[in-house]
């Protein structure tokens, strides 16, 4: 079993990092991350997940190409400009992980629990259901699971000597993405990892007082 002290230095140094050595990340590695990953918690072992690892750079090149046109076409609308210069980091920023030499893009299944069946079975006649299967919709299994698994797999890469980071923007081009990679329609694009030898080393961030975000119900 691992030590409490060496756990807690892997998870507290791990940093999302967004610059990469040129270096090729072995498959070997990625293989064994991942198969790590695949025992992260999920509701009822569906095992809602996928991974697609992509280390042809034209294919990532093409995925950060459609990121960018889509990061240009909502930085374009009028809605935008309140934002003014965090948008223009953004427009700078939102295709860097172009420059991974592997990005692992993570793809839900779509899980359905008996108390899912039986929300969606008594149908929108009935407004308490209804407002029921929105609660659950809002953090639904599959996407908590696929999300455990992401945690399972940036700590591993971590203990492996590799820099990662969680990409939920690249959803904006899921439709782009998905048919890059030949995704089937019973799967969602839903993440990108971008992996690689770092060649920066970021800053510790602060974390807020345990205090501040725990509160006890004390008999």
């Amino acid at each position: 079993m691992i030590k409490f002290e060496e756990l807690g230095e892997l998870i507290k140094t791990r940093r999302s990092i967004r610059k990469f050595q040129e270096k090729p990340v072995p498959e070997d590695l990625l293989l064994k991350a991942l198969e790590l990953a695949t025992w992260a918690p999920n509701g009822g072992n569906f095992q809602p997940w996928r991974f697609l690892i992509v280390t042809n750079k034209d294919l990532i090149n093409q995925m950060a190409d459609a990121v960018k046109a889509k990061t240009e076409l909502i930085a374009s609308w009028p809605e935008a400009a309140q934002f003014g210069e965090v948008v223009e980091r953004w427009r700078k920023a939102s295709d860097f992980f172009r420059g991974a030499p592997a990005c692992i893009a993570v793809l839900m299944g779509r899980y359905s629990s008996i108390a899912d069946q039986v929300l969606r079975a008594r149908g929108e006649n009935d407004p308490l259901a209804r407002e029921i299967r929105s609660y659950r919709q809002l953090g639904n299994s599959s996407l908590q699971s696929v999300a455990a698994a992401i945690t399972y797999l940036l700590l591993i890469l971590h203990y492996f000597g590799l820099g990662a980071i969680w990409m939920a923007g690249p959803q904006q081009a899921k439709k782009e993405i998905e048919q890059l990679l030949c995704v089937t329609p019973e799967w969602d694009f839903v993440d990108l990892i971008p992996v690689g030898y770092t060649a920066e080393t970021p800053k510790t961030p602060p974390r807020k007082a345990i205090t501040e975000v725990v509160q006890f119900f004390r008999p």
